[in-house]
């Protein structure tokens, strides 16, 4: 009878919990990333000036998309788990066609910037707010974006 019991217990509280559980789009319009974003909002999509969308998906989802130029997506990632770690830092897993990559995002207001982006094989392509050797600008900073528009 006690181990019933336990067991009724266990599944009401994580009946309770499951139910809590924010979704990705929840967590992200929460931290404010839904939107566009682009180091210069006054400049279109280039090489040097990123535009970043963040969009909700039917799922609770939300699409990560890089473009390069206008009309260019460069890449395309499907949010598939977020959380907040501080009030101005969040992780969130994005899987693509190929591979997962693991992210940190610092947000200042209006502006972020990657703190960490890790491929599922272990190898860094921004480490502590700089860019790795995996990338074209080793050892600079990793870009800030400021939100362009909701």
């Amino acid at each position: 009878m006690r181990h019933m019991l336990l067991l009724v217990l266990a599944a009401v509280l994580g009946t309770s919990v499951a139910a809590n559980a924010a979704t990705v789009r929840e967590v992200l319009q929460q931290f404010g990333m839904l939107g566009t974003w682009a180091t210069d909002c006054s400049r279109p999509p280039a090489a040097d000036n990123i535009l970043t969308v963040y969009a909700p998906l039917p799922n609770g989802n939300v699409q990560r998309t890089y473009y390069s130029a206008p009309g260019k997506i460069s890449n395309q990632y499907e949010l598939q788990r977020a959380d907040r770690i501080s009030e101005d830092q969040i992780s969130y897993e994005q899987q693509g066609p190929k591979d997962r990559i693991d992210v940190i995002l610092e947000k200042k207001g209006n502006r972020y910037h990657v703190l960490s982006s890790q491929d599922q094989n272990g190898k860094f392509f921004v480490q502590d707010g700089k860019f790795t050797a995996n990338t074209p600008s080793p050892g600079q900073d990793s870009t800030w974006q400021t939100k362009c528009y909701d």
